[in-house]
């Protein structure tokens, strides 16, 4: 990360992008319509138009809530409320609804706090199998060439180092903080170098963990993780 950058100047408050200001007002329209889990989106033509937003942002959006858990498409048939109840979709609105630098800043705070002690647990815990899973998944990030293909795909990776921990409250903690990650925005040359940093970084984890090292393991998780947050923040 030594990359020489223009300084930038000091804000306020971070620009909100285009698709940010739909998913609150999708956020609205939910609210103010009293949609409920089952219940169907207005179509997107309608909503594009009812927003004056562009195709293109409210597709962003959409594809932002339905990671959040919030919308599920059915094809042919349009975006529905995603939710077991409504108290379900109350918690994943509320995910949605915060400005993207501040929960970003927020995940990443807990993931310092939680991955590097999941990463030492699962060097001691996971199974041969579960090795296997971890450095197949870590070989494929570095043979993919789509960035958001490599970023669903870098869930699972995740995913699969608190799987190897064998307690399911960590696994599923992890999953929602995966679900909870809004999608890159950054240009071509930004994400080449963030996965060349990202490949190094799980290279790092997977020789630690294949190694049974859990203080090796912690440490190549907790320095991962700082490096991504200063690429994405």
């Amino acid at each position: 990360m030594t990359v020489a950058t223009k300084p930038r100047k000091k804000t306020s408050a971070a620009p909100v992008r285009a698709y940010e200001s739909v998913v609150a007002k999708i956020r609205l329209l939910i609210e103010k319509e009293k949609l409920g889990p089952g219940d169907l989106l207005p179509p997107e033509r309608q909503l594009s138009s009812q927003f004056k937003v562009s195709r293109h942002s409210l597709r962003e959006a959409i594809r932002v809530l339905q990671e959040q858990g919030v919308l599920s498409a059915k094809q042919g048939s349009g975006n529905y409320i995603q939710a077991a109840s409504h108290a379900d979709l109350v918690r994943a609105l509320g995910f949605s609804t915060k400005g993207s630098t501040r929960k970003l800043f927020d995940l990443f705070q807990l993931r310092e706090m939680l991955e590097p002690q999941i990463a030492g647990l699962a060097a001691k815990m996971a199974t041969e199998k579960q090795r296997q899973i971890i450095r197949e998944i870590s070989t494929e990030l570095e043979n993919i060439t789509e960035f958001d293909q490599g970023q669903r795909t870098d869930h699972r990776f995740h995913e699969a180092i608190a799987a190897a921990t064998g307690n399911e409250l960590l696994f599923n903690m992890l999953q929602e903080l995966n679900k909870s990650m809004l999608p890159s925005t950054s240009s071509s040359k930004e994400q080449k170098r963030r996965k060349s940093i990202s490949n190094e970084g799980h290279r790092r984890i997977v020789e630690a963990i294949e190694a049974k090292d859990a203080d090796a393991a912690t440490k190549a998780m907790r320095l991962h993780i700082a490096e991504i947050k200063s690429e994405v923040i």
